[in-house]
């Protein structure tokens, strides 16, 4: 299988011009169907399947929007743009883990019948990936974040490639919190696009390394990063746009600030010299041409704040993987401190201004008045 053109750079950089997509066509499976044994976890080890129950499954569904009735879209705690949900969770486990050794998948979508648990492959109980080149530490366990991007490209076309990036971002950098929830050293890693082999087109784009020992582990940082628990994941939702108000919070750029240099000091990443992070309030939300740069979502005018990712010169897949990791990063530090903000991200940017390219946005909305909870945005991820 040949990596996606959207993946890589001619074709990624396409995404963000003004050319508009097509029409939208079927998205294919929600997940790739594997054949495998329902592994039961143990209740001593490392919770691997718990912990990606918790970031991946729901007992809810979205509703169709033609019915109202619940439709085939399960309510995942992570975010996906239009609802798509193209990220597949492989994992390759050692000792020390709730399951044996062995190569697994996550069954997110309920195609055996059931789903939310774990799927031992047949023929790789040594712990290694059918593709190749990855195997399981001695003990603890690695996640592969596999895409299957039809489902993405039936709906966005030539606007793909970033969205996909995204998505996966925003899943590894979930269950990385989780972890910390938990007490399990947890670390993300972007890797090369690979094919992944299987009856549907699906690639590798990430890796979140559990419970590895503490040098494979570390990663630099100043601060902590602040746990999310499964039931803070569960409450997790896009802001609602029949919530957003007439008229921005007045105090909201700041606060959203504080929390954008507090998600900083605990980010492992060091920004590329050519990215940056700022702050739309009130007076910048009101510019005209905003909502014509992200693909006419005019609904961004009634957010209190959009904190947006921009790249001076063209967007590439490492700058895309830098921003929405930082992106996921602020939204999980935030529910972890339990502050009164909700968020949308915000997908679909095009053109450039003075040189500056728009590759993400994370709009931000304030659930109840702010003048108590500074002094928690400001100690987000102690």
């Amino acid at each position: 299988m040949d990596v996606p053109h959207v993946l890589l750079a001619p074709g990624f950089a396409r995404a963000w011009s003004h050319e508009v997509p097509g029409p939208v066509q079927p998205p294919g499976p929600q997940g790739s169907p594997a054949s495998g044994t329902v592994e039961s976890p143990r209740h001593d080890g490392l919770p691997v399947a718990a912990m990606l129950r918790a970031i991946w499954w729901s007992e809810d569904f979205h509703p169709n929007p033609a019915t109202g009735l619940p439709g085939k879209v399960r309510k995942r705690p992570v975010p996906s743009s239009g609802g798509c949900y193209p990220v597949q969770l492989r994992v390759l486990c050692g000792d020390g883990c709730d399951v044996p050794p062995g190569t697994y998948v996550f069954n997110g979508t309920g195609f055996n019948g059931s789903g939310g648990e774990l799927l031992r492959l047949r023929n790789h109980d040594d712990g290694t990936a059918p593709q190749g080149g990855l195997r399981a530490p001695a003990r603890g366990a690695v996640v592969v974040l596999t895409v299957l991007p039809q489902r993405t490209l039936a709906k966005y076309h030539h606007r793909a490639g970033p969205l996909l990036i995204a998505d996966t971002a925003y899943a590894a950098v979930a269950l990385v919190h989780h972890a910390a929830a938990r007490g399990v050293d947890a670390r993300w890693d972007a890797v090369a696009p690979r094919p992944w082999p299987g009856s549907v087109p699906e690639f590798g784009l990430a890796t979140v390394s559990l419970g590895v020992s503490p040098a494979r582990c570390q990663q630099p940082r100043h601060d902590r990063i602040a746990g999310v628990s499964e039931a803070q994941l569960a409450a997790r939702r896009s802001c609602g746009l029949s919530r957003l108000r007439a008229r921005p919070a007045a105090d909201a750029g700041r606060v959203v600030g504080e929390l954008l240099d507090r998600s900083l000091l605990s980010f492992p990443q060091p920004a590329p010299s050519s990215c940056r992070a700022r702050v739309l309030s009130a007076e910048s939300l009101r510019d005209p041409e905003l909502a014509d740069r992200c693909a006419g979502q005019s609904w961004v005018r009634s957010l209190d704040a959009l904190l947006v990712f921009e790249i001076l010169g063209t967007p590439t897949p490492a700058a895309m993987w830098w921003t929405a990791t930082l992106a996921a990063h602020i939204l999980y530090t935030a529910l972890g401190a339990d502050l009164p903000l909700e968020f949308r991200p915000v997908g679909g940017w095009t053109g450039s201004r003075c040189g500056w390219t728009t590759l993400h946005g994370l709009g931000v909305a304030i659930r109840k008045p702010l003048t108590t909870n500074h002094e928690r945005a400001a100690n987000a991820g102690q």
